[in-house]
């Protein structure tokens, strides 16, 4: 995981396109459906039952199970909790939001006639499914660090004269006397927690280590705004496509603090009180992807079915900007950065859906889904013209990526012929190697509810738990630099959504 914080540090500092990162395309490609009640409920296991307006993210052919046309709307509560362990501190935030899982309607006509050979009924829908959710505060604290994200913008900065310094970043180092040239070598530098003693040799002065704290605040999310179409072919084979327009959007704010503890040696009137680095991260796109599907009836007991998703050709919109603020014991310094702007293009995975389901009378459904991410398949490219950046980077996706294999499963019991209850749990594997990460990032999900359905309306409440712990580093370098700058640790997060789903429902 050092190597990948390394070359994603790497690039952010020293390259203006400082937002293209493989975190980015965990972001774009990675989905954790929200939909409705009852299908969060059942762990979103919905590949091979269909007749909810979830199951068209999942398997379009679900349309063609409905029986009656529908419309169907979903509000949910969010409180999410995170906690960062950082040197040993525990840190934790909450945030809350309000987010629109889901609004569909989905029209069912019917065979004038009562054959049951053929095509039986054909259906259309339309409507929007939330697919993923960004919304969450971070904040890392940590106490007598013995290194400094000082030592990232030296390492950046050494071979370089000052006015090639990175603006976005090393630069604004600089400006702040937060770096320095060393004395007579105009291209190498030291930081304000660094001295040079009589013989040329840089020691680091904070021998009490110097505070840290770093907060973060993300907000943002994928939706998918659906039409599909879907066959009833003798109650034994449902098929059904669905075109995609998906949007996203992401946006991070971030104050990175570093706080001297007084016990640099020897002491000076110029010492560092304090500093803070700013960064604004704003991401948005649009893009379209195809998605289809069947589900098979073989026995009055069991659904099988499948589905494939083609990767989602985004269009991204990307601007940034950072700034540094440095407090000294007789003087402060500021500087922002240039207002960065970029636009790309980014492919996601594709994507396999197989999904098993027992329907054991009227009482009650078990039902599995195995989801396979194709991540190898990621792809950055610039918009028009060639650009080494999106190759390395590329390159780097191929190398450290690997193909997931995702799961979900759920059950329903009727307790009454209205009244039915649920469970469900999933699990979301990483996109990176076991060699390129310290701990697993994996998503857990965990969920239950409860609903009420008569022929002319329904009513659905949910609750699910999603989980999910990776390692962030605040800054990092190649371990060769230890003996120069310390060893750089990540902070472990730890972040809960605890979210509430309603749905209301009308059939006609």
């Amino acid at each position: 995981m050092k190597n990948l914080i390394l070359f994603l540090s790497a690039l952010f500092l020293n390259t203006i396109v400082s937002g293209q990162t493989l975190d980015d395309a965990i972001r774009f490609s990675q989905t954790n459906l929200m939909g409705t009640a009852r299908s969060a409920g059942m762990g979103n296991a919905f590949g091979a039952l269909g007749g909810d307006f979830s199951s068209l993210s999942i398997n379009p052919a679900g349309i063609a199970v409905y029986r009656s046309s529908e419309l169907s709307v979903t509000p949910s509560f969010i409180f999410n909790n995170t906690s960062a362990e950082y040197f040993g501190t525990v840190s934790t935030e909450d945030h809350n939001s309000f987010p629109f899982n889901q609004a569909g309607f989905v029209g069912t006509y019917k065979k004038l006639n009562d054959d049951a050979k053929g095509i039986i009924s054909y259906h259309f829908g339309a409507g929007y499914n939330r697919v993923n959710n960004f919304n969450q505060d971070i904040l890392i604290r940590g106490y007598e660090i013995q290194s400094s994200q000082l030592g990232q913008f030296v390492i950046e900065s050494d071979g370089n004269f000052p006015d090639q310094l990175n603006s976005f970043g090393s630069l604004l180092a600089f400006n702040t006397w937060l770096i320095d040239t060393l004395p007579g070598i105009p291209d190498n530098y030291f930081n304000a927690y660094e001295a040079i003693d009589e013989d040329g040799n840089i020691f680091w002065r904070a021998l009490d280590g110097i505070d840290q704290k770093h907060i973060i605040d993300q907000n943002g999310y994928t939706g998918e705004y659906i039409f599909s179409f879907g066959l009833n072919i003798s109650n034994v084979l449902m098929a059904g496509i669905t075109f995609n327009v998906q949007n996203i959007h992401y946006t991070e704010y971030s104050t990175y603090s570093e706080y001297n503890t007084y016990g640099l040696t020897p002491s000076f009137d110029t010492d560092l009180n304090y500093y803070n680095y700013y960064s604004y991260l704003d991401q948005s796109g649009s893009g379209f992807n195809f998605k289809f599907g069947l589900i098979a009836r073989p026995l009055p007991v069991l659904r099988i079915g499948a589905a494939i998703h083609t990767p989602t050709y985004y269009n991204i919109w990307e601007h940034w900007n950072n700034q540094i603020f440095a407090s000294y014991k007789d003087d402060s310094f500021s500087d922002d950065s240039p207002y960065g702007e970029y636009n790309y293009k980014f492919r996601t995975p594709l994507r396999f859906v197989g999904s098993l389901a027992l329907v054991l009378g009227k009482r009650m459904i078990i039902s599995a889904d195995y989801e396979f991410d194709n991540y190898k398949s990621t792809e950055f490219k610039p918009w028009s013209y060639s650009d080494d950046y999106f190759q390395v980077l590329n390159s780097q996706i191929s190398e450290r990526f690997k193909n997931t294999n995702n799961i979900r499963g759920g059950i329903e019991i009727k307790l009454t012929p209205e009244l039915g209850v649920r469970g469900g749990f999933g699990y979301l594997d990483t996109p990176y190697k076991n060699e390129y990460q310290d701990k697993k990032a994996t998503y857990y999900t965990y969920s239950g509810g409860a609903g009420y359905r008569t022929l002319r309306y329904f009513v659905d409440l949910a609750y699910m738990m999603t989980k999910r712990s990776y390692d962030y580093y605040n800054y990092n370098w190649d371990s060769s630099w230890n003996d120069y700058h310390g060893v750089p640790e990540p902070a472990r997060i730890t972040s809960k959504d605890n979210q509430i789903i309603l749905t209301l429902g009308f059939k006609f």
